[in-house]
């Protein structure tokens, strides 16, 4: 049976997408989906308290990650507490929304640091801007290569074929599927070598059951499809199956 699992979701309030544990394991069920990563949203001063909420009430369920504005001086502080006290398993970061570029050694190199000295991989909005184009992303797998590190919408729209190209080149880049439309999934799906893609939705600001079941296409190949799904972040979160 296909272990599936979402690898992008927010929890906490939100002016007008707020989400908790429970309506995103709602979603889950009826979609059929085992398990989902959550973090939090990143506007303002937000923290990482409601993921651990969501993660206390669901522990079998929701998988948690810390996010972090890597502006605030104890930016690695927190990420080293929320996995070490707390048992998160990843690390989201938001260049956009809190300007900064993701290849910025001086905000970014030391989270970098502390998520390859925990273990842990690092998801990043990757809507292809200029805070966080894939080229960006290339120089911080290149510059970090013991971290796996996941480009949420995989570039979407202007940089799919360039983030492509790196994902092919670079062993610890992957592609992150949420909100990208099912032609650029299948292609990347296609062109990379298996393991590359990972599906997420990015609830709560999609219809949930279809970015599950647009999944349907990206391969005819079911162990392609069961890797994307689930199979190969569940290898990078070591999840038993």
């Amino acid at each position: 049976m296909t272990l599936v699992i979402d690898a992008h979701n927010h929890i906490g309030p939100r002016t007008g997408a707020g989400q908790t544990g429970a309506e995103l394991v709602a979603k889950m069920d009826q979609a059929g989906v085992r398990k989902g990563v959550i973090f939090p949203f990143v506007e303002g001063n937000f923290t990482n308290d409601a993921v651990k909420v969501a993660y206390d009430e669901f522990p079998d369920r929701l998988i948690p990650y810390c996010a972090v504005n890597a502006w605030e001086p104890g930016a690695a502080a927190e990420v080293r507490r929320c996995v070490k006290e707390w048992g998160f398993k990843g690390l989201k970061l938001h260049p956009t929304i809190n300007g900064y570029h993701l290849a910025d050694p001086k905000l970014c190199n030391p989270l970098f640091e502390e998520a390859g000295d925990l273990g842990i991989p690092i998801i990043v909005h990757g809507a292809s801007d200029l805070f966080n184009a894939p080229p960006e992303f290339a120089e911080m797998a290149r510059r970090f290569p013991r971290v796996k590190l996941l480009m949420a919408h995989m570039g979407f729209f202007w940089g799919v074929e360039q983030a492509i190209a790196y994902a092919q080149e670079l062993p610890n880049l992957y592609l992150e599927t949420s909100r990208a439309p099912i032609h650029e999934i299948t292609t990347a799906v296609r062109e990379l070598p298996p393991g590359k893609v990972i599906w997420g939705t990015d609830s709560p600001f999609v219809d949930y059951e279809w970015e599950f079941k647009k999944m349907e296409r990206c391969s005819k190949d079911p162990a392609t499809y069961a890797a994307v799904v689930g199979g190969t972040i569940a290898e990078i979160l070591n999840i038993a199956a």
